[in-house]
């Protein structure tokens, strides 16, 4: 078994930034590198940006596909292969420091920011900055990093059975407009409840939510096919292509068609 140390991936490290408790890396694999277990020393964020491979952990084997999320808890054993060549990740190494400095705890970490419905966004933001690399960036990716955690309390306390419902129904229907009067309909809750609590539990607006799970699947058109981008805004339900673009690029921090060529 490998232990990698920080700053120290399987890959080619082609960028590094450090920013006191956290490190981030962007690292590219054009050739075949060693498929045995290995584990990370801190707690590991990443977000693929090309290619993608096969991961084994805890006795399952997870497809790892462009756009994906993968978070690693600290020294957690795992292994990758059957790698896409050539295949980018930005990496992100976060310190114990960080949880501490910012009052986050660490437990659950995996799930807690896979709720998150913007962790892919906020992800896809944080790659900007780093291309920007100016005096306001270092602020800018803080802010991200922080907003990635937001809500960390609220997504670990109850939730009720009407949530997951919503969330289901959504996503099943995400190429369509469901108005707040039918998902009250769907689960019998007063359309008024749905929207004192829906924030709280998905950390955005109703309006938000649908959006983003719009841009996610615009995403793997984008990453997967060679779908034109007015095939694609029809595809994701937008009256037009402008308002895809904007809504793309509000999401992203990236135009459709520079997000294509990354």
């Amino acid at each position: 078994m490998i232990a990698l140390k920080t700053k120290e991936f399987l890959g080619t490290t082609t960028e590094h930034f450090s920013f006191g408790n956290y490190d981030i890396s962007m690292v590219k694999y054009h050739k075949p590198v060693s498929e045995d277990w290995h584990s990370h020393e801190k707690y590991h964020l990443s977000l693929v940006l090309q290619g993608g491979n096969l991961e084994s952990r805890k006795g399952e084997d997870i497809q790892i596909f462009p756009g994906s999320i993968v978070l690693y808890d600290k020294l957690e054993v795992h292994r990758n292969r059957h790698t896409a060549f050539p295949s980018e990740n930005l990496n992100i190494e976060i310190d114990d420091s960080f949880f501490i400095k910012n009052e986050l705890s660490t437990l659950d970490f995996r799930t807690s920011i896979l709720k998150n419905t913007a962790v892919q966004f906020q992800l896809l933001k944080i790659y900007k900055e780093l291309k920007i690399d100016d005096t306001s960036s270092s602020d800018s990716i803080h802010s991200s990093l922080l907003t990635l955690f937001s809500g960390y309390h609220k997504m670990t306390d109850y939730k009720p059975i009407w949530v997951d419902t919503i969330r289901e129904l959504l996503c099943d229907r995400w190429d369509e407009f469901i108005t707040l009067k039918e998902l009250s309909e769907k689960v019998q809750i007063h359309p008024v409840t749905i929207s004192r609590y829906f924030s709280k539990y998905f950390n955005c607006t109703l309006g938000e939510y649908m959006r983003r799970i719009k841009i996610e699947k615009a995403i793997l058109f984008l990453k997967h096919t060679n779908k034109s981008l007015t095939e694609i805004t029809f595809l994701c339900g937008f009256s037009d292509q402008s308002h895809f673009s904007k809504t793309f690029k509000l999401c992203t921090g990236f135009k459709p068609n520079e997000f294509r060529r990354i």
